[in-house]
């Protein structure tokens, strides 16, 4: 007989077991609820065979398998923000032997839990993403090198190549330090509308789909009922900052602001 273990979403507060009525976790199995004092974990039982430490070393290298299983871990998590009054999502793969364990690991982490719970309560993610215009789109010319007005017959075609490289390169470098800047005071502009905020790394041009530099990745924590006057604010900011290509997306669960990092 194959050992199972238990799979920890989230733990939330004042969690409705039955707006969670047939949703499928991992592996196939329904997703239910673990009551325990005033918090409730939202869980699913899973195979230690793919789920147990020698599966997870060897699974987590395979990214097909890995895509698969966040998608799904994600996918819980949105469809139980839903039914509860606050929830904090745990990482990926946190496996427990059993439905005890659970239980004694929400004592051991309690008072953490219910301050995350408290601080994203009533409160979603957004993400906010600059990307760098291409010169050409912010209608500006470098105030640096100038092109040059000597006949280029006279210098030669080499130099006068080499002469419009450099100064196409002093244009696109002051262009990417005028991001940068903008960047800058965006994400505090931001944040000051916003009751938390998170500046991440840049992602790949892979992950973001654009080929053009990412100069800010933000996560802010907004409360719902701010959420379109925050959106109206970012969204109103392209115009303040022509260098910077600004998206806005979410809502999102609070990932960033109330996930554990030691289960």
């Amino acid at each position: 007989m194959t050992e199972s273990g238990t799979y920890v979403y989230a733990i939330g507060r004042r969690v409705n077991p039955q707006r969670l009525r047939g949703l499928v976790g991992l592996g196939g199995s329904i997703v239910r609820t673990i009551d325990r004092r005033d918090l409730v974990a939202i869980v699913s039982t899973v195979d230690l065979e793919e789920f147990g430490e020698s599966g997870l070393r060897r699974n987590l290298e395979n990214l097909t398998w890995l895509e698969n299983t966040a998608r799904c871990h994600d996918e819980v998590i949105r469809r139980s923000v839903d039914a509860g009054l606050a929830l904090a999502p745990f990482r990926l793969a946190t496996i427990y032997r059993c439905d005890q364990s659970v239980r004694d690991r929400i004592d051991d982490l309690h008072d953490n839990l219910v301050a995350a719970l408290d601080r994203v309560e009533g409160r979603s993610e957004w993400s906010v993403k600059a990307y760098s215009r291409p010169v050409e789109a912010i209608g500006k010319t470098s105030p640096g090198r100038q092109p040059s007005s000597v006949d280029e017959s006279a210098m030669g075609a080499g130099v006068a190549y080499l002469n419009r490289r450099r100064a196409e390169l002093d244009t696109q470098a002051q262009a990417t330090e005028q991001a940068a800047v903008s960047a800058d005071r965006l994400y505090g502009e931001v944040a000051a509308h916003a009751e938390a905020s998170r500046r991440l790394p840049s992602q790949d041009q892979r992950l973001s789909g654009r080929t053009e530099t990412m100069a800010l990745n933000g996560t802010f924590l907004v409360d719902a009922d701010r959420a379109l006057e925050f959106c109206g604010f970012v969204n109103g900011a392209s115009d303040r900052y022509p260098a910077l290509d600004i998206e806005v997306d979410g809502p999102w669960p609070p990932y960033s602001f109330a996930t554990l990092e030691k289960l």
